[in-house]
Order: C-alpha cells, then sequence, then structure tokens
C-alpha cells in the first residue's frame, strides 16, 4: 500500500500463532484453520492490522513453502479486514558476532549481501501486490541490544540512564550499531529500486534511537517500540515522537507496546496513543504457548480472554480514574444481606446435619452460595481477578468429589470480604442485624 499521511486509525496486534512457541515453529507448521479462527478473534476485537515475523530460517530451509504460508496469511488476515506489516529482517542474522549455525546466515557480511536481497524479492514476489500488505516493517529492533547492557546516547531520558549498564567498550558498542544500520540503510535503497510503491519503515527499540540511526529521512512511517513503565514516561517518549513527526513531516506508530511485566498495562499505553494519534500494534494478539505468556497476549486459543480491560482500551474505552469516577455499591438493594444469610445458612446446614442425611448435595450449596457472593464482589471488583473466585468455583464443580470443609472455610472467607466492601457490621448468622 502507497505511504498514508496519517496512520492513526491502524490499532494493530504482533501475531504468532496460539500453539507455536516461537516464530520459526509457527511458520514450518503453519495451521491455516487455526489463523483463520484467530484473525476472527481480532475482527471482533476491533483491531485491523497484524505484525508478523518473518524467520530467514525457515525461508531458507523450505523456500516454496514458506512463501505460500506467509502468502495464505496475507490473504486470510485481509478477509477479516485486517491488513498485515511483514518483518522482513529480524533475529540473530541481522545482529553481530552471531554464530552461523542452525542454518542461520550472518547478514551482515558484505559476501551475504545476495542472500538479503534475494530474500526480499521473493518476499515481494509473492505479497508484495497483495491488497492487504499495509507496509513493509524492515526490521525489528535493530539497535544492537543484548541483555547484558542497553544503549544511551545524548538527550536521552535520565530514568533510562539511570537504569543504564553500559558496556565497558562503548566504541567497540557503537561499531557494532552501525554495522547494522549501514546494513539497513542499504537495504532501504535496494528496496526501494524493488517496490517503490510499498510504504515502510523500521520497528526501533526506541524513540530516541531513531535519529542516531540516519534512517528517519529514508522510510515513510517513523516508528518506535514503547515498554516504558508510568504515564509520564510513556508521555515523555510521546513528546520526543511528536518532535520528530514535525521534524520529518512523517506519521507516527508505535508497533510494540503493553507487558505486565514492565509496568505498561495496555489501558495505560493505548490511552496515551489515543491522545497523540500514534497507530499502535500491542504485544501481543495471542496468549500462545511461549515463554511471554505471562505477560503478554489478549486471547486464549478458545476465543476467551485473561483481562477485558485490555479489549476495552484497544476498542478506545478507558477506566475513568478522575474525580467524577462513582464509587459501585454492590449492596444498593441489599443484596449482599441476602447473600451472605444464604451462605451462613448453607454452612449451618453443612455443619449440623444430623446422622444418615444424605450430604451429597452439601458442596453444591456451598457453592451456589459463594457464586453469590463472588459475582457480588468481582462485579464491584473488590477482590483480585487474577484468579477470580468464581474461577475456582468452577474448578470445584469440575472435581467429582469436591472437599466440602475446604469449601465451608473458604465460604467464611468470602462472606468477611463481603463484609468489608459492603461496610457491613453486626450481621447474624440467619440475616439478623444484632
Amino acid at each position: 500500500m502507497r505511504p498514508l499521511e496519517d496512520y492513526s486509525h491502524i490499532r494493530g496486534f504482533n501475531y504468532t500463532a496460539s500453539y507455536a512457541g516461537n516464530d520459526v515453529f509457527f511458520w514450518e507448521d503453519y495451521r491455516p484453520e487455526v489463523v483463520e479462527k484467530e484473525m476472527g478473534y481480532a475482527r471482533r476485537l476491533g483491531l485491523n492490522s497484524a505484525r508478523i515475523f518473518l524467520p530467514y530460517r525457515s525461508y531458507r530451509k523450505n523456500p516454496e513453502q514458506f512463501l505460500n504460508n506467509v502468502s495464505d496469511f496475507v490473504r486470510t488476515a485481509w478477509k477479516h479486514g485486517v491488513s498485515t506489516t511483514p518483518i522482513v529482517f529480524f533475529g540473530r542474522e541481522f545482529y553481530p558476532d552471531m554464530k552461523e549455525e542452525d542454518g542461520a546466515v550472518d547478514m551482515l557480511k558484505p559476501q551475504n549481501r545476495h542472500l538479503s536481497e534475494e530474500y526480499f524479492s521473493a518476499l515481494h514476489r509473492t505479497v508484495g501486490s497483495e491488497e492487504g500488505l499495509l507496509f513493509w516493517d524492515i526490521a525489528n529492533e535493530p539497535g544492537y541490544h543484548t541483555p547484558e547492557f542497553v544503549t544511551y546516547y545524548p538527550g536521552e531520558p535520565e530514568f533510562r540512564k539511570e537504569f543504564s549498564d553500559l558496556p565497558e567498550d562503548m566504541e567497540a558498542f557503537r561499531e557494532k550499531q552501525e554495522r547494522v544500520w549501514s546494513f539497513l540503510r542499504e537495504m532501504i535503497a535496494y528496496i526501494r529500486r524493488v517496490d517503490p510503491v510499498n510504504a515502510i519503515g523500521i520497528g526501533n527499540t526506541f524513540a530516541y534511537e531513531i535519529e542516531p540511526s540516519k534512517t528517519a529521512e529514508l522510510v515513510d512511517i517513523l516508528i518506535y517500540h514503547d515498554y516504558f513503565e508510568t504515564r509520564g514516561r510513556v508521555r515523555q517518549m510521546c513528546e520526543l515522537m511528536k518532535e520528530l513527526k514535525e521534524k520529518y513531516h512523517k506519521p507516527v506508530i508505535n508497533n510494540e507496546t503493553g507487558c505486565l511485566a514492565r509496568s505498561n498495562p495496555y489501558d495505560m499505553t493505548l490511552e496515551l496513543m489515543k491522545e497523540y494519534g500514534f497507530g499502535f500494534y500491542v504485544f501481543e494478539l495471542m496468549i500462545g504457548s511461549s515463554g511471554w505468556n505471562r505477560v503478554h497476549g489478549i486471547c486464549y486459543a478458545d476465543g476467551t480472554v485473561r483481562d477485558p480491560s485490555v479489549v476495552a482500551a484497544v476498542q478506545g474505552f478507558f477506566r475513568n480514574r478522575s474525580q467524577t469516577a462513582i464509587p459501585t455499591d454492590v449492596n444498593q438493594e441489599g443484596a449482599a444481606y441476602k447473600a451472605i444469610t444464604m451462605a451462613m445458612r448453607a454452612i449451618e446446614s453443612a455443619v449440623n446435619g444430623h446422622a444418615g442425611v444424605d450430604r451429597s448435595r452439601d458442596a453444591s450449596e456451598l457453592l451456589e452460595a459463594a457464586e453469590y457472593i463472588a459475582n457480588l464482589l468481582e462485579a464491584g471488583e473488590h477482590v483480585p481477578m487474577h484468579y477470580p473466585p468464581t474461577a475456582r468455583i468452577e474448578a470445584y464443580r469440575r472435581q467429582e468429589n469436591p472437599n466440602t470443609e475446604e469449601i465451608k472455610d473458604w465460604l467464611y472467607e468470602l462472606v468477611e470480604t463481603l463484609k468489608r466492601a459492603c461496610h457491613i457490621v453486626g450481621f447474624g448468622s440467619h440475616g439478623s442485624r444484632i
């Protein structure tokens, strides 16, 4: 697709299928029926663009199969109203000091440059004319970062300096970075010759790397990633991108954001993306089988979600954190009193049943009372939702012989939680106020 003046309408996601632990596995065990289903989830969520990682190793292993799979993905996604931004270069092939093993090739070596050109040309022949191609993401996080240290630039935010563990030999580090960026500048020139139509961008790790890489003037879209920890820090990056947008007269996209383990919740960062008018790609659509599944993702494979507030955020609805927010009162109609009465009667019945009485319904009656309370607590957001009480109730119900004593003890705890939430004091075992 030709470059657009504005990408603020993009509500995208990074994508690897839910069954795949990594991108190599995804493309080498490509399952069209899963992609079909999961692009349907994206459509229902109101998401409209997918960012996909294309491993060169998978292409090199079986070019025809790999290209067919990429083509199928782009067409399937577009059928659901989801455009695609393929990441052309990523992974160890495009980092200094890589070891050529497991089919990897060091693309930074001049003698291997023709392989990069052949690779992109093959991708272009395959999907370059597809209506669903939004733009080429030339490289993912090309600033050469390792777990041991992160980069530092003049003008970098003070909070980043504070946590930076700088390499001992900065000159050598800069040389390695420049090797990557030089490669990309040359590849951009080649890509422009092969494909003068479709827009291009580079998925930079940080906003403040864009100018040192000397690529801002070469791309159509200014792209950065943002996993910063507070509204103030995210806003600082937005302001920097706003300045770059005005300086280079180019639109902005944040094409990686959202990580629970980095104090970068989806609803916080997406609210700021909306405020600044930046397109975004969350990381990522699926809660899959990779090691990132505890901190990234919206949907499980069955279409359920971990956190409905993320669904609201991608659709542009955010929690009211202002003075106009109205606290909930789940006891406005006396439901808390009724629920507590029901719970205490269920507990008393289970405790005081006579010998010979059928006890088979004790667990189900206790759980029914527990659900009455749990629904009130969850509706009023009075309990943590990482493992909601109703999930524990369903776990008990799946058991053939649930532990009644354990359920009774837990139901007592739910009663006390509801009392505290509703400021209830002096309420008797059968519902009488004392």
